[in-house]
């Protein structure tokens, strides 16, 4: 009997091992094939017998090889965000459009999905008094502001489904603003007449002039000054069926 007893909890030690083991290959693994600059974490709260430790990963910024972006989260829930604003200002203020062009890189393994939001939190500039929509792109080449496609801000790219995946999933994004430079419009017409009229009081001839004018109001801002904006990336991990 107390050999039994003995040999369990070393089992029990064997297979905990195994399971850090696991894990830290996991985690080496995508690390060095993302250039060992990604955020990775173990959920504790989703631990099962075939992935005893998954690994998460969510990053955003400008269009990069994958695992090279600007910013990854840092544990469960922490959002990341792709900033904008300055370098794209004066494009936006002169023609009325400006693209820009992002990606959201993600890998969510085991039993996990994982879901994200996009939000554009735009505050003043000319970037504050424009049209800002948000839609799916094939490619960085594929955003330019006459991109087709409905509005978009949320995304799915991991379901339910087990996976054992090390390979990054990339999404492009564009963002696309709209800015009507003019505030107001005004329109003026004068009109002059102008008769003859004799001696006797009779009105032999008659002329009439008239001319208009117009001019337009335009929107006082100033490009070199743009606030930095950002698009925010919230997102969260899910278990059973694609929500």
């Amino acid at each position: 009997m107390s050999a039994a007893t003995t040999q369990a909890p070393r089992r029990s030690r064997l297979r905990g091992a195994a399971v850090v083991l696991v894990a830290l290959a996991l985690a080496l693994l995508v690390g060095t094939t993302a250039g060992g600059t990604l955020a990775l974490w173990r959920d504790t709260a989703t631990v099962t017998t075939r992935m005893p430790a998954g690994v998460v990963v969510v990053g955003a910024g400008a269009p990069a090889p994958t695992g090279t972006l600007a910013d990854y989260a840092s544990g469960p829930g922490d959002p990341v965000e792709v900033p904008f604003g300055p370098a794209q200002a004066a494009t936006l203020y002169t023609t009325g459009a400006v693209a820009v062009p992002f990606q959201v890189d993600t890998l969510s393994q085991g039993h996990r999905g994982l879901r994200y939001q996009l939000a554009p939190q735009v505050a003043g500039g000319v970037f504050g008094q424009s049209v800002v929509r948000l839609v799916r792109v094939a490619d960085a080449g594929a955003c330019t502001p006459a991109v087709a496609g409905e509005a978009a801000t949320t995304a799915t790219p991991w379901s339910g489904a087990y996976s054992t995946s090390t390979a990054l999933r990339s999404e492009l994004w564009c963002l696309v603003a709209t800015f009507d430079r003019i505030r107001h419009t005004y329109t003026n017409t004068a009109t002059v007449d102008a008769s003859v009229t004799t001696s006797t009081g009779a009105v032999v001839g008659s002329v009439s002039s008239s001319a208009s004018w117009s001019a337009q109001v335009l929107k006082a801002l100033d490009p070199a000054t743009e606030p930095t904006h950002r698009v925010a990336v919230t997102w969260q991990t899910f278990r059973g069926a694609t929500p």
